[in-house]
């Protein structure tokens, strides 16, 4: 891991089921060193990625292909991963209240906050 870059080398766990979104996000990641595990556009493949190990965080849609990443992720939480929501929408309280305080970004997605969000909660 080069001491200048903070993201090289973390496997980041991509759900997301908008092929065109998931495609920006591994370009970017990817841009920052970073591996991308994924992308996983069902609620099952993520629970298996994450079953499997060796993620440093996700980037996860709220909703992917009609199902809530809610219903998962006190599991995911759980495996200690590291989570960054991501959703269209920016209102919180449409979060259930036990998840309102996990970091979070919009969509469409910035690079510059995606690049923030993955230095503040990922990097080691």
């Amino acid at each position: 891991m080069s001491g200048d870059n903070p993201l090289e080398g973390l496997n980041i766990l991509v759900a997301e089921d908008e092929s065109l979104i998931a495609f920006d996000l591994t370009a970017m990641l990817t841009r920052f060193g970073c591996h991308v595990v994924g992308p996983a556009a069902r609620i099952e493949d993520v629970i298996r990625l994450a079953r499997a190990g060796q993620i440093d965080g996700a980037l996860l849609d709220v909703n992917l292909r009609g199902r809530q990443i809610f219903d998962i992720l006190p599991e995911l939480l759980a495996l200690d991963l590291k989570v960054v929501l991501t959703s269209g929408y920016d209102d919180a309280t449409l979060f259930p209240p036990a998840f309102r305080g996990l970091p979070r970004i919009s969509k469409p997605v910035d690079e510059k906050a995606l690049r923030e969000a993955c230095q503040t909660h990922f990097a080691r």
